[in-house]
């Protein structure tokens, strides 16, 4: 009987203290550490940071102080790449701020899910989101919250634009228009902070325009706004871009100058797929200086990121996929009972809905019988091409989808004329861009160079627009057909 009062006794005073320890934390302190974690540049650190905040002001009760603890979850997950653990933490923000009526938040969960679906392929979900996003943003009654919401909002759909490899044409009118709401917030430190966020993805639209000067100017002007603030991960992203646009610019030193001064960062940050870029970046700028040692280690490096990246998008991708169409599902049965108890003159349109919804999926049958229909029509006409190719064709692909290091040799020798033709008119290609000319004349697709290459397909389209430039063949032209053709 004493062991149990005295139990009791411990857990009160366990309880007491915890109480205490937690009323310690005042609002205004929670708001401080919040602040402090966007400025880390270690991310997970800043994660832990945010879930120990959002704790806390859940034990006082303080709402703001878990928005905003969330809101800094979702910006650390989005950096580590974790993009399902961004949209669960974008939902539990949106549920909790949907029950505030808080539109401003409203708005970052619908913006945080946008760049999440953006990032893991489902442009079409990410475009609906957006859409959304903007019409919450509209409703928000503070001048200087609406413009940094309006300011994401359009700087999102640049950011989806990108990932579609839209022409840089199409996303500038959106960084520009992001940039001219974030020059509307009147509170200084929070417009240096978001300008210095945009100036860098303005940056890098002027760079796919071939505008150096341009791209120098705003991505100078982010890093400054970002020291400023004391801001290290926008600090690197400018100095990415600086040293990117000097790439284009073939000015090798000032790259790797920039370049360097930006890794730590990203390493610390633990930003794989910033790191991967500039890892590519310098080994390509290497490979043209000669120094194979060097080129080989950013090489390797580049490589081990990459299959890291296409391992993780690959299980996440499939993650969400299956979430989407699981609450896609749910929602047609939650809409089909509750059409169920409307009045008679909404059951014609509930079976108007039901039968558009079952053409939809017939529909979407067909096209999918058909597809896989064409995809072994094709698979039949790839295996009826390789059974006439001769054996010195057919060695060459093997070696191609081997990655083997004879491949070049091999090609030099099945398409003399072609090597001998394309080295005597374009005489500063290097052994790697002869290689990948050499796999655009055999006709592979972006995907299966990515595959062979062991690289990401984002890194196969940056080396095609970086040949389309060196070459000068302009963006409407099959890159494929022009070396089949050469």
């Amino acid at each position: 009987m004493d062991f149990k009062k005295n139990l009791i006794l411990i857990l009160i005073i366990i309880s007491c203290s915890l109480k205490t320890k937690a009323q310690q934390y005042t609002p205004e302190k929670i708001d401080q550490l919040i602040a402090i974690s966007f400025q880390m540049a270690d991310r997970e650190k800043a994660l832990q940071q945010n879930i120990k905040t959002y704790d806390i002001a859940d034990e006082i009760g303080y709402y703001k102080g878990k928005a905003k603890s969330l809101k800094g979850q979702i910006n650390c997950y989005l950096g580590l790449g974790e993009q399902e653990k961004a949209l669960e933490a974008a939902e539990k923000l949106l549920n909790l701020a949907t029950k505030e009526s808080d539109d401003f938040h409203i708005s970052q969960a619908l913006i945080a899910k946008t760049l999440a679906y953006a990032y893991l392929g489902f442009f079409e979900k990410a475009y609906s989101t957006s859409d959304q996003a903007e019409k919450a943003s509209q409703k928000i009654s503070d001048n200087d919250d609406r413009y940094i919401s309006l300011g994401q909002v359009y700087s999102g759909r640049s950011e989806i634009m990108n990932l579609e490899y839209q022409p840089p044409e199409k996303t500038i009118k959106y960084d520009l228009k992001s940039v001219e709401y974030y020059k509307k917030i009147r509170d200084p430190k929070k417009r240096n902070g978001w300008l210095g966020i945009q100036y860098s993805s303005l940056g890098y639209t002027y760079i796919d325009l071939d505008q150096y000067d341009q791209a120098l100017y705003y991505n100078r002007k982010a890093y400054e706004l970002s020291k400023i603030e004391n801001d290290s991960i926008n600090q690197a992203f400018g100095l990415y871009g600086i040293g990117n646009a000097y790439m284009e610019m073939n000015i090798a030193d000032s790259s790797i100058y920039y370049y360097k001064k930006a890794l730590p960062i990203f390493e610390k940050a633990q930003d794989i797929y910033r790191l991967q870029y500039i890892y590519e970046d310098l080994a390509t700028i290497y490979e043209k200086m000669g120094e194979d040692k060097v080129y080989s280690y950013y090489s390797k490096k580049a490589k081990e990121l990459s299959d890291l990246a296409r391992k993780k998008e690959k299980i996440e991708t499939d993650k969400i996929a299956n979430n989407i169409l699981e609450q896609e599902k749910l929602n047609w049965y939650k809409n089909f009972y509750i059409l169920i108890g409307t009045i008679i003159g909404l059951i014609i349109l509930s079976i108007f809905l039901a039968l558009n919804y079952f053409k939809r999926y017939q529909t979407e049958k067909e096209q999918k019988e058909r597809t896989e229909i064409d995809l072994i029509e094709k698979e039949t006409e790839l295996n009826n091409l390789e059974s006439k190719v001769n054996d010195a064709f057919a060695e060459l692909l093997e070696l191609a989808k081997n990655n083997d290091s004879s491949f070049l040799s091999r090609f030099m020798d099945v398409y003399p004329n072609f090597y001998n033709r394309f080295t005597t008119e374009y005489p500063d290609m290097t052994s790697g861009q002869l290689k990948f000319c050499a796999l655009l004349k055999l006709n592979f697709s972006t995907k299966e160079i990515a595959l062979f290459s062991h690289i990401s397909v984002r890194s196969v389209e940056m080396k095609k627009n970086r040949l389309r430039k060196q070459l000068g063949i302009s963006s409407d032209v099959d890159l494929n057909n022009w070396m089949m053709n050469f």
